[in-house]
């Protein structure tokens, strides 16, 4: 995959833009109803309110802190998900030469299953397909397909002979049965029935056709995740920028990006946590050194958690980050990325900030790891 990388400069800009609240496309649920509880109140008595994340504040046996409850029905934890269990992740295996496919890894790294496509279709970026069964595909990043557990690719679009825009980076899957692709400059919309239309556009631009700085560029969309209890869409831009959409809200713009002022950063994925929260994977050109950061609305930039640098971890310094997903039950996450000859998944605990290999490939240097999601 050939990545266009253009001289930039990042900065911020500390109150968000809306742009575009006049969309009235239906794809995405409204949220829920503002509470009408007073502010800070706790009925239940358990120490979480509403506001705190709350999702029922008539039960002292649910809030934020407590554990899911598999099999009764209950959200227990308010992440959003009704009895799940981490189980793993799936990876996107993309193969030079042959035959491309999905790894299934249980808890402990192991291999489960090998979902071989039957096609020519290469997966970059993924999501599950909680609706139709299998995974969404971003296919080559030039298109769109879905993928059954058997290996059948249906390439839904494909935009290779585009000639404005070939782009195609994150998927989602939505609880409606759409898919939701960001292209760079806008996000598109396939329906059940395979029609395509754009959500909402931007400028994507940071530079001229003369070479300046663009004062109207916003960002340039890599990935794209969903916040499971206010159905907002993250999207993160490849150079540290970040927005969000909504249909009640349209497109606002969080933190943008001064081509005088760029820091260097790349953004190659995004990723929403289970409960609320926003979170990127962050590399640095200049220093390799490579980062997982969570958005700080207060201050409308990127709060780093986790850090490594070749000094740090000898195995890491010839890294180049891929994938982010985030472990929903105890927040630990999940990096897909090229280490020299091989790829590796590696887990980042939370608690410590340990980083190991959950999954390392042979030695193959036709083989690249790119997205990878939770399974549940």
């Amino acid at each position: 995959m050939t990545i266009l990388i253009l001289l930039l400069a990042c900065g911020d800009k500390t109150a968000p833009i809306v742009q575009d609240s006049a969309v009235t496309d239906t794809m995405v649920e409204p949220s829920a109803e503002p509470s009408t509880e007073e502010t800070g109140t706790d009925e239940d008595g358990d120490g979480f309110t509403v506001e705190d994340g709350d999702c029922d504040d008539t039960s002292p046996w649910i809030n934020p802190a407590r554990d899911e409850e598999p099999a009764d029905g209950v959200d227990n934890d308010c992440d959003g998900r009704i009895d799940e269990k981490w189980s793993g992740v799936t990876i996107s295996l993309a193969k030079q030469g042959s035959a491309s496919s999905l790894l299934k890894l249980n808890q402990l790294g192991n291999i489960e299953a090998e979902i071989t496509l039957n096609n020519e279709c290469v997966p970059t970026y993924l999501d599950n397909n909680d609706v139709a069964g299998g995974y969404v595909i971003s296919n080559g990043n030039v298109g769109v397909a879905t993928v059954s557990e058997t290996g059948i690719c249906d390439v839904l679009v494909d935009y290779s002979e585009d000639e404005e825009n070939t782009n195609v980076y994150g998927v989602l899957s939505l609880p409606s049965g759409e898919i939701l692709a960001s292209r760079g400059n806008e996000l598109i919309k396939i329906g059940v029935d395979r029609t395509v239309e754009s959500v909402v556009k931007w400028d994507a631009n940071p530079v001229t056709e003369a070479g300046e700085p663009n004062p109207e560029y916003a960002l340039f969309a890599w990935s794209i995740a969903r916040d499971l209890l206010t159905n907002e869409i993250g999207i993160f831009g490849l150079y540290g920028g970040f927005a969000t959409w909504h249909i009640d809200t349209g497109l606002v713009l969080h933190r943008t990006v001064d081509p005088e002022a760029w820091d260097g950063r790349y953004a190659y994925a995004g990723t929403a946590r289970d409960g609320g929260g926003w979170y990127t994977l962050l590399y640095s050109e200049d220093s390799g050194e490579i980062s997982v950061a969570n958005f700080d609305s207060d201050v409308q930039n990127w709060n780093t958690r986790i850090v490594w640098t070749a000094a740090d971890q000898s195995a890491q310094q010839f890294a180049f980050p891929q994938g982010i997903t985030v472990n929903g039950d105890n927040g630990d996450y999940y990096v897909t990325a090229d280490v020299a000859s091989y790829s590796s998944v590696f887990r980042i605990r939370e608690a410590d900030q340990f980083i190991d290999d959950l999954y390392r490939s042979g030695s193959e240097n036709t083989w690249t790891f790119f997205g990878l999601v939770s399974n549940y």
